[in-house]
């Protein structure tokens, strides 16, 4: 359960990155740089449930 749960804060925390808005505050030039790494996390987390989700189907 606990890595279930670190799993879906993986995925919420890359998704809270790419919608978070910077425009007018100081981390207006780190946009690009949010965005593709919320992207890059959500991903790879949803990887790792899809990944998971096969194994148990699998019984391993």
């Amino acid at each position: 359960m606990d890595k279930f749960l670190v799993t879906l804060g993986g995925v919420l925390g890359g998704y809270a990155m790419v919608k978070t808005p910077v425009d007018g505050t100081v981390l207006t030039s780190l946009e690009p740089v949010l965005d593709l790494v919320g992207s890059l996390s959500m991903i790879v987390f949803a990887g790792v449930f899809i990944v998971r989700g096969v194994r148990s189907l699998f019984g391993k």
